[in-house]
């Protein structure tokens, strides 16, 4: 664990939406037999037709990331189960994280999950924090060594569905803002929203009251730079879906967005590991 006197606690920490992220295997392949594959012996062992296996260059590139940030604890959204989460970490993050994924709520096969480096926080544990929620809700408790850090990974209701979802959208908030404790907690995932103070939508209110700091505000990164998102319906739509907020006591030393390639189109977005960038933070309690 990094420790800075004058502080305690250093980490980093990270949020993404991996978009339908599933690998499902029929046998524990190495890296090299993997790629060697062909795409339609590939894709064959996953006969699902909602969720198919991940091309395996998106895959790759998230990985990339992965590695290249170097981050402590990455939670993650539209997993396609443990399986899948476990492999990901064998072939592509050489089996550096510990694995945690209750596959609870979800109607479409996708889970929140989280990765924690091997050793960084020996002592971390996970449960499902509720079946109140559309997809799982997991909380990590980062023991001692994590600073009795909280870390709860989200994927809220979408704005889709009869009423674009609302009346789950408030209940589901409710519960979270009704969990997050006031000291050395975390909120991260994906919010399905806009929870910017002063440019959220009403119902992100519960969340917002409670004393937490938005980590891209603390990092003086402005309104339109906070883009995590991409899509491209009538137009080109970029917006921040995707939040990490901690207590004021955790202290956020940098943050930001892991944007490379800016897509023009629609064909360069579906060319990117997934519709969602990023989100990171620095922190230390």
């Amino acid at each position: 664990m990094r420790r800075d006197p004058s502080r305690g606690v250093e980490f980093t920490l990270a949020s993404f939406n991996a978009e339908n992220f599933s690998l499902l295997l029929d046998r524990a392949y190495t890296r090299a037999e993997l790629d060697a594959l062909d795409d339609a012996e590939y894709r064959g062992m996953n006969a699902s037709i909602y969720n198919p296996n991940k091309d395996r260059a998106k895959i790759a590139e998230i990985a990339r990331i992965i590695l290249e940030r170097d981050f402590d604890l990455v939670g993650l959204c539209e997993i396609g189960g443990m399986e899948t989460l476990e492999a990901f970490n064998r072939l592509y993050l050489d089996g550096g994280y510990d694995c945690f994924l209750h596959e609870e709520n979800s109607n479409r096969g996708i889970f929140v999950g989280a990765l924690v480096k091997k050793g960084r926080f020996p002592n971390a544990r996970a449960r499902s924090a509720g079946a109140d929620f559309s997809r799982n809700l997991l909380r990590l408790d980062l023991g001692a060594e994590g600073g009795g850090a909280t870390v709860y990974v989200v994927h809220l209701k979408s704005q889709r569905g009869e009423d674009r979802g609302i009346d789950r959208r408030i209940d589901e908030i409710k519960r979270l803002a009704a969990l997050v404790p006031s000291r050395r907690g975390v909120v991260m995932g994906d919010f399905n929203g806009i929870a910017i103070r002063g440019m959220h939508q009403f119902e992100f209110e519960p969340l917002l009251d409670l004393p937490l700091a938005d980590v891209l505000a603390s990092a003086g990164v402005p309104p339109e730079r906070r883009r995590t998102h991409y899509y491209f319906g009538a137009g080109r739509n970029f917006a921040q879906l995707d939040y990490i907020f901690c207590t004021h006591d955790i202290e956020v030393l940098e943050a930001g967005v892991v944007e490379e390639a800016i897509p023009a189109n629609r064909a360069e977005r579906n060319r990117l590991p997934s519709d969602h960038l990023f989100i990171w933070a620095r922190v230390a309690l």
